[in-house]
């Protein structure tokens, strides 16, 4: 098997269809479902089990797709140090990162980057959390926790002030809270459990008691939107909030804080357009922290 067929099969296994693994691709259907049959029909047996609906793994394609997995891996590895050796100030670079933190200093620093080095691209994927950057194909991450890896080049950029914000409409509504009395009362505009648990314990210096979420995102330009539209109260990024009219800070002596963190591929720090993008990154959040 060469990689060019197992990446087909692989796609297939993650996404579940042929039209996602085609999207995922760049091919049609059509290539992506016939690739599978001649690989399967080389192999001698079936990968996967059809349904009208999806495509899920039959017992040799569960035995299959660890080491699959590491062939992507290795090809991933090759390319990165290839691209470790081209000294040129040219060529895309992958960054994979919120949302919130694209649009305040991502998008900014990519500016600065194409003033400077206008042969560099960039492909910008967003997410809310990115537990496995090889995984998704990026050269580089901007995240809100510390991966625990002995293989990845980690450098803390930043750390991030939040704090509680409402309208003051919804104030009008239900009334300033009372400090140290769990919020009880109020709408909570939060992110899911799952994600962020500690939240759901202590909301920015708030002990909660069974709190009140009528909302939860996994996106906080979406809770902003949200705690905007006066749905409720909302943990916001203070360097989002601050800047909003509509917004009032609540009790602005609590604070929680976020480190954020560069994760960056060792294969890849000593390319000059990862350096040149480093950089401006850097220089973003520096201006953050001045």
């Amino acid at each position: 098997m060469n990689w060019d067929d197992a990446r087909f099969f692989l796609a297939v296994a993650r996404y579940g269809t042929l039209r996602k693994a085609a999207n995922e691709l760049r091919v049609d259907q059509a290539t992506v479902g016939r690739r599978v049959s001649a690989l399967e029909e080389t192999l001698g047996s079936k990968l996967f089990i059809r349904t009208p609906k999806s495509f899920s793994l039959s017992p040799l394609g569960e035995e299959m797709l660890a080491d699959v997995i590491n062939m992507e891996n290795a090809v991933q590895a090759i390319g990165r140090k290839a691209a470790s050796g081209d000294e040129s100030l040219c060529g895309n670079v992958r960054i994979a990162t919120t949302d919130t933190m694209a649009e305040a200093f991502v998008i900014p620093a990519l500016k600065n980057l194409r003033e400077k080095y206008p042969r560099i691209t960039v492909t910008l994927l967003t997410a809310v959390n990115i537990s496995d950057i090889s995984y998704r194909g990026a050269d580089l991450a901007i995240r809100g926790a510390r991966p625990d890896s002995d293989e990845l080049v980690i450098k803390r950029l930043a750390t991030i002030e939040m704090g509680l914000y409402a309208t003051q409409d919804y104030l009008d509504r239900q009334g300033m809270p009372t400090k140290g009395d769990h919020l009880r009362g109020h709408d909570l505009l939060m992110f899911p459990r799952e994600l962020v648990p500690r939240h759901w314990n202590n909301f920015c210096g708030e002990t909660l008691a069974e709190p009140n979420a009528v909302l939860q995102c996994n996106s906080q330009l979406l809770l902003r939107s949200a705690t905007r539209n006066g749905l409720g109260i909302g943990l916001l990024s203070c360097f989002l909030a601050d800047k909003d009219p509509d917004l009032i800070r609540i009790f602005p002596e609590n604070k929680d804080w976020v480190d954020i963190w560069l994760v960056l591929h060792p294969d890849l720090q000593r390319a000059a357009r990862v350096r040149a993008v480093v950089q401006a990154l850097e220089e973003s959040f520096q201006t953050y922290s001045e």
